[in-house]
């Protein structure tokens, strides 16, 4: 029988069945992880950009805060060293290295740290260069080959005490990127920059060979980019890489590079065992003895992406994106969050106060306190963040994940339920609505820009407003905008949306005319003709053809895409914020807020809505009510470009596109 434990099965141990309280504090990752680094014992580090260091005794373990290795000259941590990796030899003897000076003023990146004693101490070192070090292989002999920034390849073989500089076929343009060796004279090392070679005589000369991309395996999205080597590595009697998310494998005598049979997004290799570790892009494990032989490892999956992975003794080690850390081998999966007792339970980001017990939450995590002391214990760990919750009772919360889902958490079975709100806004709308307030606008670390227009209610039957507003950071600027509106349209459709708060409009309720398509047409051409490719996501050439056949086949497609396009979300995060804004206050001066919050480029019609009435939220997916929205504001309001079905029908096609195989 497989063995797999979770960190609920942790949790459950220590909370509900033991007789002590789990107030076990989250461990507080300052700065950016790029690596997980683990010693022939077991022993897991974490260090960062930002100069800190953690570390467990094992995956089981509590956290500790390391010890300051340097004294810091800005309380920031900005002018810290960046600290990116431990390489173990062994359980005492490793290097830490990253973007680092031996001396004070910074200028020359030339230093790493040297431990002899497990991590106890640390001593800085020179290793005679002056490069941000992206890659380090070791080996159990004292070997150690690292190389970065400047393209060089640096090598000690006395336990990283010493260093020479070897003929690397990189220079500062190429710089090194991937290093690995399968002994002390033969390795393959990758460029930043679209560059495989190997050597048989430690770097002493070296062969370069074709890459993917050289092959033409796959499109890069952007010319003269997508090339970068991310991980290269020797098995058996292959290759294999990843160039920019592309993995594939070839044979070392014949370089032909091959898909493997089923989606990679990241591997490793124990060295051992000669097995190579990989996931797939469904967030599966893989154990591989051949490219073609392959067995699943385990029934579960990592919660989110990895950043890195290692493999010591025969598992896989991964840190992903939410810094949860995994063990994973034959036996099965052990998933943990990093948890410290270096520290109390922190304040949590939101409190709502019971009648004898206080509710908390901070991202995943559940709190409670008793009564307002605010000693906090931990509740259980969730596989979502908690964006608000609301309290039924001293005993049960409804948690929103503030991307379209409520959850029920009761106390006497400490589980999350999905939970799906029952007319949420019957309460708001038995009273007159008095005032609409519509808010749009942008910013960032430079701008802020915003509309406004305010309607009152002047009579049983209209709104009314005569002014629109345009704010900056330094003025604000009315302008004239007589409009009226039906008090019943607005009641009509807030009616509707309560009787069915979870209903997504379809195909047939956007109303989609032959007008549309031609602007349709007209958007898809002018994107072609400024090269504007990189809206289409799907790295290959956009083909014209098929976005041109899109709007003859609206009518056949499957209303399901309206839900999977409106709930896409963005990529990455920015700098830059954008919102939608409505407030809507009736005569007993309640307030229903529906906002829309996105990075760079809304979604049609600005949906889905956030509904937050009382402190329960849900999503709204209704074309009726942007409509309405639609006709309240002036035809130059900010983001009013999104309401029309011509964009609709991009993100049908451009979805469509992607799904293409």
């Amino acid at each position: 029988m497989r063995h797999t434990i979770s960190i609920f099965t942790l949790l459950f141990t220590t909370t509900f069945f033991g007789q002590t309280k789990d107030r076990r504090a989250e461990l507080d990752i300052q700065g950016r992880v790029n690596e997980i680094s683990v010693s022939p014992d077991d022993k897991i580090w974490l260090v960062t950009a930002l100069g800190n260091t953690y570390y467990t005794e094992n995956i089981d373990s509590i956290w500790h805060y390391g010890k300051p290795i340097f004294e810091s000259t800005d309380e920031n941590g900005f002018g810290n060293p960046s600290l990116e990796r431990i390489s173990f030899f062994n359980k005492d003897t490793a290097i830490m290295t990253g973007y680092i000076s031996v001396s004070k003023d910074g200028d020359k990146k030339n230093g790493y740290y040297l431990t002899k004693n497990a991590g106890t101490t640390w001593e800085l070192l020179d290793f005679g260069g002056d490069s941000w070090i992206y890659n380090v292989f070791v080996d159990k002999q004292g070997n150690a080959w690292m190389g970065g920034s400047s393209g060089e390849i640096f090598f000690s073989k006395d336990f990283g005490t010493h260093w020479e500089k070897l003929n690397s076929p990189f220079d500062s343009s190429l710089r090194m990127h991937r290093i690995f060796m399968i002994n002390s004279t033969t390795g393959v090392s990758g460029a930043l920059h679209n560059d495989i070679y190997t050597t048989t005589d430690n770097w002493e000369s070296s062969k370069k060979i074709e890459t993917p991309n050289d092959q033409e395996k796959y499109s890069p999205k952007y010319e003269n980019s997508d090339d970068k080597i991310e991980k290269v590595l020797i098995w058996k009697n292959y290759i294999v890489a990843n160039q920019n998310g592309h993995i594939y494998y070839t044979e070392r005598d014949t370089i032909d590079w091959k898909s493997f049979p089923i989606k990679i997004y990241d591997f490793e290799l124990d060295n051992d065992s000669k097995t190579l570790f990989a996931i797939s892009d469904s967030m599966e494990i893989y154990s591989f003895t051949s490219p073609t032989e392959f067995q699943l490892l385990t029934d579960k999956k990592l919660s989110s992406y990895p950043i890195d992975i290692k493999v010591v003794n025969g598992s896989l080690f991964v840190i992903s994106n939410n810094d949860e850390i995994y063990k994973i081998n034959k036996n099965g999966m052990i998933r943990s969050i990093p948890y410290t007792t270096d520290k109390k339970i922190e304040e949590p980001i939101i409190i709502k106060e019971g009648t004898k017990l206080v509710w908390g939450t901070s991202g995943n995590q559940i709190y409670l306190a008793d009564d307002n002391k605010r000693d906090w214990y931990r509740e259980n760990a969730l596989d979502f963040y908690v964006r608000d919750l609301k309290l039924v009772n001293d005993s049960i919360a409804i948690l929103w994940d503030g991307s379209k889902n409520n959850y029920i958490y009761s106390l006497s079975d400490h589980t999350s339920k999905l939970y799906f709100p029952q007319t949420p806004l019957k309460t708001f709308l038995a009273s007159p609505i008095k005032t609409l307030i519509i808010n749009s606008g942008s910013h960032g670390c430079f701008h802020y820009v915003s509309n406004e227009v305010c309607y009152k209610r002047v009579n049983d039957s209209i709104f009314e407003t005569t002014t629109t507003t345009a704010n900056n950071s330094k003025e604000k600027k009315p302008t004239i905008f007589n409009n009226k509106i039906s008090a019943s349209s607005l009641t009509k459709v807030l009616t509707e949306i309560s009787s069915n708060p979870s209903a997504i409009s379809t195909f047939k309720d956007f109303q989609i005319t032959e007008s549309d398509k031609k602007n349709y047409l007209k958007m898809v051409e002018n994107k072609l003709k400024s090269n504007e490719t990189e809206y289409f996501e799907r790295k290959k050439k956009v083909d014209k053809d098929f976005y041109y056949s899109i709007p003859a086949k609206l009518d056949t497609l499957n209303n399901t895409i309206i839900e999977t396009i409106l709930n896409k979300k963005e990529s990455f995060t920015s700098t830059t914020s954008n919102w939608f804004k409505i407030e809507i206050t009736n005569q007993n001066n309640e307030t229903l807020k529906i906002n829309r919050f996105y990075y760079e480029n809304s979604l049609p019609w600005n949906l889905p809505w956030e509904f937050e009435y009382n402190g329960q939220h849900f999503n709204c997916y209704n074309v009726n009510f942007s409509k309405l929205v639609k006709s309240f504001i002036p035809e130059k309001f900010m983001g009013k470009e999104v309401f029309n079905n011509s964009c609709l029908i991009l993100e049908v096609a451009d979805y469509l596109w992607n799904k293409k195989e």
